[in-house]
């Protein structure tokens, strides 16, 4: 069996190997797209060798997409590989960011870009889901991805990650790896920074990223990752649920802001530790639309707004706790251009 088409390497054999191992054998079953003949296949390509099948189920096209919103797209299995720059930014919705995303994933950029400009080298992150993965696009429109190199836990090296449903996957990597290696990447603290989701944040600085009462989801490999990650941007909307924003003069302004609050004296469950980050001297910041924080020892500090945001009427206000405010500086106003940030010529001399 081969993966051929897939947008990743997954490691079946694995799976495959566990179920067949003695003496609790179990039955393999592969779903596949298409038979074919023996040796029609270069064994380089062979996932799963037969002898470890029991049975093969041919799925018609609408039951075997390759990810939650392509049924197939040659982009994602590497048939065509595009450059990432010019008109494969129309095919892909960075342009049809919500407006508050936008600012999101430009202002974990320009910390990127700090980054790099300490480092005087190519940076190596970490994309989670949700906003995080938005980086990807935001470096690709900026013409910095060779300053900026993405990386997916799913595999993917670069190139031009995908989000919402088909994050995982991406367009024009330059490398492939399985999830097994790529973790190896975190856990090893190999990585420069990673930037992820929260749901919750509380005063400590803990961060829920997917649990609730009435949902079953987990955290996936986020554990792994935020005690890996030397510096973490945490990235999501101060507020949950349905908001909505006008960015007008490089000002935010918000209309419409949405009911469920995401600062939170007591989140309902810690899968990062801000007291444990604090100890092993990470660096962790908290990115949304409207402000910045800092995780200082194990206190949350607001260190910058948006222009057109008011401290005490958009942010403390609407946060279950007050969070430490020493001086605040504003949000660099470049993230709210309607063009492009422009940064591209700060970095020609690294």
């Amino acid at each position: 069996m081969s993966l051929q088409d897939e947008g990743i390497r997954g490691t079946v054999l694995s799976i495959a190997q566990a179920t067949k191992a003695r003496p609790n054998e179990g039955i393999v079953i592969a779903q596949i797209r298409w038979l074919t003949r023996s040796g029609a296949i270069n064994p380089r390509d062979v996932d799963i060798p037969g002898p470890l099948v029991d049975y093969v189920v041919v799925a018609p096209r609408e039951y075997h997409w390759q990810s939650g919103t392509i049924e197939y797209d040659p982009r994602v299995s590497y048939k065509i590989m595009p450059s990432i720059t010019g008109n494969i930014l129309k095919s892909i919705p960075v342009s049809s960011m919500k407006n508050h995303e936008k600012v999101i994933a430009r202002r974990i950029v320009i910390e990127l870009i700090r980054l790099l400009e300490n480092k005087q080298a190519p940076v190596l992150v970490n994309l989670g889901i949700g906003i995080p993965a938005l980086v990807s696009s935001i470096a690709a429109e900026e013409e910095i991805t060779e300053f900026i190199i993405t990386v997916l836990e799913s595999g993917p090296w670069g190139g031009l990650a995908l989000s919402g449903n088909d994050f995982g996957l991406a367009i024009s990597p330059f490398a492939l790896s399985t999830i097994p290696d790529m973790f190896s990447n975190f856990e090893g603290g190999i990585i420069d920074a990673a930037s992820l989701g929260f749901l919750q944040v509380d005063r400590k600085g803990n961060v829920n990223p997917s649990i609730l009462p009435d949902r079953i989801f987990g955290v996936g490999g986020f554990p792994v990752i935020a005690g890996g990650a030397p510096r973490i941007y945490f990235a999501g909307s101060f507020r949950g649920g349905k908001s909505e924003f006008t960015i007008t003069n490089n000002e935010v302004k918000i209309l419409n802001d949405g009911p469920i609050p995401k600062f939170v004296e007591s989140i309902y469950r810690i899968a990062f530790s801000g007291h444990q980050a604090a100890k092993y001297g990470q660096e962790i910041l908290y990115i949304t639309e409207r402000g910045v924080f800092r995780l200082c020892k194990t206190e949350i500090t607001l260190e910058e707004v948006a222009p057109g945001i008011d401290v005490d009427r958009d942010i403390i206000s609407k946060m279950s706790f007050i969070p430490k405010v020493k001086s605040i500086k504003k949000m660099d106003e470049r993230i709210f251009n309607k063009t492009k940030m422009g940064i591209r010529e700060d970095l020609m001399h690294i």
